[in-house]
Formats: structure tokens, sequence, C-alpha cells
């Protein structure tokens, strides 16, 4: 689960892929690397802020939390595909000239502001990382990592290849990405169904 919510984060259309992309493009691979390392920066806060908020919940209403989750997960997935049709990797954007380390500043800060990290750690990954630790803290330990592997991973590979040879990547096959991270986002949420679901309907009867 965290590797395939992970990776469909990693190239789904968002602020921070087009810093990357951009910062890649003016500064080269490695600046564009360095921007998707910018939520190790930023998420720390989000991931404190929103886990002790859910640990305080019963199970129940962290089920209805998670399945609200789930509706915004096959959402995204579903726009996701939508707009992989017209998709392009060559994404515009302002990158001030300067070191890979102001391009970093600037995509943390646009991620911390960004509403996007806020409602998935709120809706997605955070009642997925509480109820997985009250089982087995390894396992949310384990499913934490596996996102932020594939998440950082996937955006640091598509600031390499922007970077030393944009044209290998292309339209065609940055799209097919898209169709894919959609696919990935949807199966993802019939998983959370199929976990909190069962929780849900008990709390109606």
């Amino acid at each position: 689960m965290g590797f395939a919510l992970g990776a469909a984060a990693g190239v789904s259309p968002g602020p921070l892929l087009v810093l990357v992309v951009t910062a890649a493009m003016r500064a080269g691979w490695a600046a564009g690397v360095l921007v998707a390392c910018a939520p190790l920066v930023t998420d720390v806060l989000v991931i404190a802020l929103t886990l002790s908020v859910l640990d305080a919940l019963p199970a129940a209403a962290l089920a209805w939390v998670a399945i609200a989750g789930a509706a915004f997960v096959f959402w995204t997935g579903v726009q996701t595909i939508i707009e992989a049709r017209t998709a392009t990797v060559a994404a515009s954007g302002e990158l001030p000239p300067g070191a890979a380390r102001q391009a970093l500043g600037q995509a943390a800060m646009v991620n911390l502001l960004s509403p996007h990290p806020w409602i998935f750690w709120a809706t997605v990954m955070g009642p997925l990382v509480v109820a997985t630790w009250r089982q087995q803290p390894s396992d949310a330990f384990a499913l934490v990592v596996g996102f932020y592997v594939t998440i950082v991973g996937v955006k640091a590979l598509i600031g390499v290849l922007v970077g030393s040879s944009r044209h290998r990547l292309g339209d065609r096959g940055y799209r097919r990405a898209l169709v894919g991270a959609g696919l990935l986002l949807i199966a993802a949420a019939a998983a959370m169904v199929w976990e909190f679901g069962p929780e849900v309907v008990e709390s109606l009867f």
C-alpha cells in the first residue's frame, strides 16, 4: 500500500512535480533530485499534527475518515487518468537562478503551504498509519517508509530523466506513467474500502 500510494503521488501532477521538472530543466538533474526531497523536509510537521489528532479518535470515527480518504483517492485516480490525455512533461514554471539549495527551499515552502499533503495525511495516510500502528507498529513504520521511498524516488527519477535527456521521457511516456498512477490510486482506494468498510457498516447497526 505504501509503495503504491507513493508511486502514484510521485508522478501525479501538482506544484511539487512542476518544481522538480523546472529545476531539472534549468539547473540540471541534481537540482531536480534535491527538489524531489522536499517532502522529507516539510512532512514531519504535517505527520506530527495529523497523527496526534487522528490517534485520539475512536476506531469507528477513524474508519469513517478513512472511507472519506478512499473517496478522495479514487477521485484523484480518475482525474489523473483524465489529465493524462493532455499532460506534457515540459511543464512551465518560474525557478530563480541560483544554487540547488535555493530550489529546495522554494519547494519546501510550496509543499508546506499546499493543501495536498495536509488533506492526504488527514484522510488517507493518517488513518492507515494509525490503524496499522494499533495492530502492529513495525508495519506502520514500513508503510510510511514505503510511501516516502517511492514518492521521493519517482520524483527524483523524473528529475534525472528531464535533466539529463528530456527527450527520452517524452510526453507519451509521461502520459503512460500518469495512467499507471491513476490505476494505482484507484486500486489503493479499493483496498482502503476493503480494510475499513466493515467497521463503517458495523457502526451503522
